[in-house]
């Protein structure tokens, strides 16, 4: 079975496996802690264990899971980057919001999101398959997706995330994109990285912002402040997290960049340690509306550095 296929049959597998959890009790336990810090839970622990089954058969791959990190099986040409579980509280709490990632790269050294062949979206609530190939667009359930419009911030409908980021300087970075919208617009915490990139392909929300790790990298004293709040680690979003989503909007001609403005397509799949990439995102659904963005995402991030 060739790579794409594979990755989309373990995406579904894995869906499977956590459905019958879905907003009930037994999802909730503390199951233990993942490779990069984060606490992980009952559904967790099911969805990790689909997908190893999956990848230790198959064998001749390369896989990196939220909780094992990176293993190679045999000797491989594909690297397969999954969240069995995106969105695991919203899953535990029966939100739609939460949704299994994965996506394809070949397997070497020094890869990055440019190196993306294939990603795929899979809702766990739904079953909906969002799916994107390097130069062959995205679709959803194989329908073309229609972003919204929009230009300025005004009215905007956009997403970002508080867990596991202390909340005031995180707000405060983020002030502007707050109160410009007015009260025509909105912020919705959805719990998942991946399922907030969905939605700006959807045209259901006009962005995503997540400002954690630049914070973490600019902000003077922050490191400690989100160590604090994550239990002695840096909880912010990975590319586990957000690379099959990545490529969704970069097919579709969507701009999306850290925070700074580098092109994601610059963001190393993993640190030399073999984690994960800590990244931040900036996401819009026009070019114009990602220029307004960066600039008050800088603007916020300068006025804390300056505190």
């Amino acid at each position: 079975m060739e790579p794409e296929r594979f990755a989309l049959s373990v995406a579904r597998a894995v869906r499977e496996a956590v459905l019958p959890m879905f907003g009930r009790p037994e999802a909730r336990p503390r199951a233990g802690t993942a490779a990069g810090g984060d606490p992980t839970f009952a559904i967790d622990e099911v969805a990790e264990l689909a997908a190893e089954r999956l990848f230790e058969e198959r064998g001749d791959l390369a896989y990196f899971t939220e909780d094992a990190g990176l293993r190679v099986v045999g000797s491989p040409e594909a690297l397969f980057l999954v969240d069995p579980v995106d969105g695991t509280r919203p899953a535990v709490a029966g939100f739609e919001t939460c949704c299994v990632t994965l996506a394809v790269a070949p397997f070497g050294e020094g890869l990055s999101i440019a190196d993306l062949a294939y990603g795929c979206v899979v809702e766990i609530a739904t079953g909906t398959v969002f799916e994107a190939r390097r130069g062959g667009g995205a679709r959803a359930d194989g329908v073309e997706l229609r972003p919204s419009r929009a230009t300025g911030p005004r009215g905007m409908l956009w997403a970002g995330g508080f867990r596991g980021q202390p909340a005031v300087p995180t707000a405060a970075a983020l002030e502007e994109a707050f109160d410009t919208p007015g009260a025509e617009g909105a912020f919705f915490d959805q719990g998942s990285a991946a399922y907030s990139l969905t939605r700006v392909a959807t045209g259901q929300l006009d962005a995503y912002l997540d400002v954690g790790q630049a914070l973490v990298e600019e902000v003077p004293g922050m490191e400690a402040r989100f160590r604090e709040v994550g239990g002695g680690h840096v909880l912010n979003t990975t590319t586990y997290d957000t690379a099959a989503g990545y490529l969704l909007l970069e097919e579709m001609g969507l701009p999306v960049t850290d925070a700074r403005g580098v092109p994601v397509g610059e963001v190393p799949l993993f640190e030399a340690d073999g984690r994960a990439t800590l990244v931040s995102t900036v996401a819009a659904c026009t070019p114009e509306l990602q220029e307004t963005l960066l600039a008050l995402v800088g603007r916020g991030i300068d006025r804390l550095r300056s505190a």
